[in-house]
């Protein structure tokens, strides 16, 4: 009971101060690539975090503003369920790809109702529509700038991550199992079927955590912030500790999915390796940020579309048991 406790409390405690370096490590990386000196490693992840915890809280314009400011803390019980469960491999009733998946779309969804929640004054297209009586423009479709957010957000569910969530399910077709326990202490990387899913779980992650190439969700060109353009204060302090976890998160399930380390408290060194895994995938998405341009969705589609190619061959091959 004592290690169930640490495995809950413990790994995703770990994993949230460890997230915190992530956002400055990143920072460092593509501005090195571009030959900046770019910010300390500190400011953008761990002093951000307590500089909005301690900004003046205002509310949003929003309808249900309350839930609006108090969805990324459901982000991260989301986040902290899924680093709980990797690490409890052993109850293999909670311990299912079904579970995962399942709380990872629960994830995404929170931009979704996040964008539909939210319509600032910066959300409106300028200049204002006419709305004087005898105007031709008098039932014209009004949009916000969260609401344009929220629709690619929806966009980015079903078409963007399908890469992601089918590289997920691989190791598990290749058990023949959707248990954890089955797969754990299994490299299924080091198969035809672990190679293939490797990078389209690699174009998965980079899509999953809405970062350039794929941050046409809250592009600064026009939708600014998108769904959580407001969020202020402990709330953002919230949203972006999320997202700093979800960084994480993602590559920590990859270490557990594709070569079988589980962090585990009954072994340490199982959580260094966990966690050192995880750090590589961050590191590989700022590489690829320094030398990306935003895409659009005719972009997207293609690319979405060739890593589910590859996952499709990665099926087969497990399938196969190669």
């Amino acid at each position: 009971m004592i290690e169930e406790v640490i495995s809950i409390l413990g790994i995703p405690s770990l994993a949230f101060v460890i997230s915190t370096y992530i956002p400055g490590i990143q920072r460092k990386i593509e501005a090195r690539i571009q030959q900046r000196i770019g910010p300390s490693i500190l400011a953008p992840g761990f002093w951000a975090f307590f500089k909005f915890l301690f900004k003046k809280v205002d509310n949003p314009d929003a309808n249900l503003p309350n839930l609006y400011n108090r969805l990324p803390l459901l982000s991260i019980v989301v986040l902290w369920t899924i680093l709980a469960i990797t690490s409890l491999t052993s109850f293999h009733i909670l311990s299912n790809e079904i579970g995962i998946v399942g709380l990872l779309k629960l994830e995404e969804m929170m931009y979704i109702i996040l964008g539909s929640l939210s319509f600032s004054i910066m959300g409106w297209r300028m200049p204002y529509i006419d709305e004087c009586k005898g105007t031709p423009f008098i039932k014209t479709l009004k949009i916000s700038l969260e609401q344009l957010g929220a629709v690619r957000c929806f966009k980015m569910i079903t078409i963007g991550s399908f890469p992601f969530y089918l590289a997920t399910f691989l190791p598990f077709i290749n058990k023949h199992s959707i248990f954890l326990k089955d797969i754990v202490g299994e490299p299924f990387l080091f198969s035809l079927g672990g190679i293939f899913g490797a990078i389209c779980y690699f174009i998965g992650y980079i899509i999953m955590v809405k970062e350039y190439p794929f941050s046409i969700t809250h592009t600064k060109a026009d939708v600014i912030e998108g769904p959580t353009m407001e969020l202020m204060a402990k709330y953002r302090a919230l949203y972006l500790a999320s997202y700093e976890l979800l960084l994480i998160t993602l590559g920590s399930l990859f270490a557990t999915l594709y070569l079988g380390i589980a962090p585990d408290v009954s072994n340490p060194i199982t959580i260094i390796e966990n966690f050192a895994i995880a750090l590589i995938f961050p590191i590989l998405a700022a590489i690829v940020r320094a030398f990306s341009p935003l895409l659009l969705f005719k972009q997207i589609y293609p690319i979405s579309f060739i890593a589910t190619l590859f996952g499709v061959i990665g099926f087969i091959f497990a399938l196969l048991g190669w």
